[in-house]
């Protein structure tokens, strides 16, 4: 559901051809995610079909033809639908969450905390689960290696975590306006 969200977000700030896209989303996530041509473009042709974009196509003389592809309301609306669509599953992939994350800008406060908590509850069970087996395995050297390394991730993401949900509790400073009513 994610590479949807990243492909749609990229057609946010105008139109961009296939593999623009595509390079925009491999510099934004690094040599350890790439979109490749059998994921773009069947969702690409999806999103037509569905009215979430359209395309263009560039004639250049001597040159493929380059296609173009331009947001709708409607994809922008689907977006916006993919992005507050949160199950416990994609709670428990860390892609989902952090592409959610990067798109805060575009959710309520509570939609965010929502967010959060969701991803919480799924690291609180991970490190029980990592607890669980480290008793279990403690005695195989690079097991035990895994293990420890893996709890310092979940435990680092954890206080993030609970760092983000804290400050999206926190009240609102008031305005000067709000304490003039007071004065």
């Amino acid at each position: 559901m994610y590479a949807d969200i990243l492909i749609l977000g990229q057609l946010l700030t105008g139109p961009k051809h296939g593999y623009e896209i595509k390079k925009n989303v491999q510099e934004a996530l690094g040599e350890s995610f790439e979109i490749n041509n059998n994921l773009l473009y069947p969702a690409l042709r999806r999103f037509q079909e569905m009215g979430a974009m359209t395309k263009e196509v560039e004639k250049a003389d001597g040159k493929p033809d380059r296609h173009v592809y331009l947001l709708t309301e409607t994809g922008e609306e689907i977006f916006d639908e993919l992005v507050r669509d949160f199950p416990r599953k994609a709670a428990a992939n860390q892609m989902e969450f952090l592409v959610r994350v990067a798109l805060f800008d575009r959710l309520e406060p509570e939609l965010r905390l929502d967010i959060l908590r969701k991803r919480l509850s799924v690291l609180e069970e991970e490190m029980e689960r990592n607890r669980r087996f480290d008793l279990l395995h403690s005695q195989n050297g690079f097991t035990a290696e895994v293990i420890r390394f893996k709890k310092a991730q979940t435990e680092h993401e954890l206080a993030w975590v609970k760092q983000w949900i804290l400050e999206f509790q926190a009240p609102a400073p008031l305005s000067n306006s709000d304490t003039d009513r007071f004065v």
